[in-house]
């Protein structure tokens, strides 16, 4: 791992407005700030530039020169940052904060962790680091054994069981084998310690900077003090292709261990 930098949301914005990409700045500074009139964005801008001076990432004699007034170096990180074309982004329910693995080049992938919307601290890491990023961003503690709870959603049943007030509808029309509605029941209770939210790590192909980043496949799950839920999408099922069971600590390791062979095969096709 080689760490690269932190900042705020504000510095990051400004710095990517500076390499001339304001559609995606504003994007990230609305993720924190909400939407600003320019007035308002200016003067928060303003302010901005004083922070990147007093971090020694601000270049004044670039400055006086018109060109953009941040080091070459930095400014070779915002391009390449902006323009990765594969992420991974993990979402932490627990600690509210999220991991984004942007590919750069090769072998070479970019860490980037954000915290309550607010600080990014940013490192470059190789693809056989990346399960071990993950597991440590995560740090669950599962047990080494898990029950043998398995169950089974349609895909309108799963989307239902957002929201808490449709258990009981959940519940009816999926007329549940008595092992399987065990299951059901079991997890409700974990989903409901977990305020109602499962995490997820997903995985884009970006395009273009300015789209939406597509995406191409996505594992939901739920720790657990007796496991980890994890909802599997079954191919060539078409009552029932959700299928959610409870793992243990061998098998959330190698689902980590996958985003690795994911990454190798991104390479293969890059």
């Amino acid at each position: 791992m080689e760490y690269v930098m932190t900042c705020t949301n504000e510095e990051l914005a400004l710095l990517v407005t500076l390499n001339g990409y304001p559609n995606v700045a504003k994007g990230i500074a609305e993720a924190s700030i909400g939407e600003r009139s320019s007035r308002e964005w200016n003067a928060i801008m303003e302010v901005t530039i004083h922070q990147l001076i007093l971090k020694g990432m601000w270049d004044n004699n670039k400055e006086k020169n018109g060109d953009v007034p941040i080091p070459d170096e930095l400014k070779n990180f915002i391009e390449s940052y902006v323009n990765s074309k594969w992420m991974f982004r993990c979402s932490n329910t627990q600690n509210k904060s999220l991991l984004n693995i942007h590919h750069i080049d090769g072998e070479t992938w970019l860490s980037h962790i954000v915290e309550r919307d607010i600080i990014h601290e940013f490192s470059y890491i190789t693809i056989k680091e990346i399960p071990e990023i993950v597991r440590e961003y995560y740090a669950f503690d599962i047990p080494e054994h898990a029950n043998d709870f398995t169950f089974h959603l349609s895909d309108k049943a799963f989307d239902l069981l957002n929201e808490k007030r449709n258990v009981k509808k959940v519940h009816k029309i999926s007329n549940f084998p008595e092992d399987e509605e065990k299951s059901f029941l079991e997890f409700v209770e974990d989903l409901k310690s977990n305020e109602w939210i499962l995490s997820n790590i997903s995985y884009f192909h970006i395009p273009d900077y300015n789209n939406d980043p597509l995406l191409q496949n996505i594992v939901f799950f739920l720790p657990s003090s007796t496991g980890i839920w994890v909802v599997e999408y079954l191919q060539n099922t078409l009552e029932q292709p959700v299928r959610i069971s409870l793992k243990s600590s061998d098998d959330w390791l190698e689902i980590v261990s996958g985003i690795e062979e994911v990454a190798h095969l991104n390479n293969s096709v890059s």
